[in-house]
């Protein structure tokens, strides 16, 4: 007669699978929520650059726009003081004068300064609410206006707020005894 053999049934056979299954599971998951907080991360940087770099080019447009309002301005201020015979003084007058007049969208704190040989014009364009686009021309003498009736001399960005940055760490506070 045979003999049945009886096969035991054991649970460390069925548990381990199991439990590296859940532990697979669970460290894919993981990666997965890694994977979704990074790429969320990613794109709200992407958003925030995209809307600082969309402001500055508005801004830019809007300098551009300025400086070709100025350009008509200086060219008539020119042709109306005798152009090649302009007497410095005369020139200068008439610009202020223009200049007074002119009103230019989204421009802001247009300066016109001759205490030198050479005059300059300023103005400023805000980008957003801590920086302005800062726009500085020289203007040349109207015998020097063969080459142009302004030179950029600074087309910068500059913050318009201070930044008042919170570094004071309190890592350790002693106990009083």
């Amino acid at each position: 007669m045979k003999q049945k053999k009886k096969t035991s049934f054991s649970f460390i056979h069925m548990g381990a699978p199991s439990l590296l299954m859940i532990f697979l599971v669970l460290c894919l998951f993981t990666f997965a929520l890694l994977s979704l907080s990074g790429a969320k991360n990613d794109r709200t940087l992407s958003q925030q650059s995209a809307d600082r770099i969309q402001a500055y080019y508005q801004a830019s447009s809007l300098a551009e726009q300025a400086l070709d309002q100025i350009d008509t301005i200086l060219s008539d201020a020119y042709k109306s003081c005798g152009a090649d015979s302009a007497d410095a003084a005369v020139y200068q007058r008439e610009i202020r004068k223009q200049l007074k007049n002119c009103s230019v969208d989204g421009v802001s704190d247009l300066t016109i300064d001759f205490a030198k040989k050479e005059g300059t014009l300023s103005f400023q364009v805000p980008v957003n609410k801590s920086q302005q686009l800062s726009v500085i021309l020289t203007l040349p003498a109207p015998s020097d206006c063969q080459n142009g009736y302004y030179h950029i001399t600074q087309w910068t960005t500059e913050a318009t707020e201070s930044w008042d940055g919170d570094d004071s760490y309190q890592l350790f506070s002693p106990v009083d005894s």
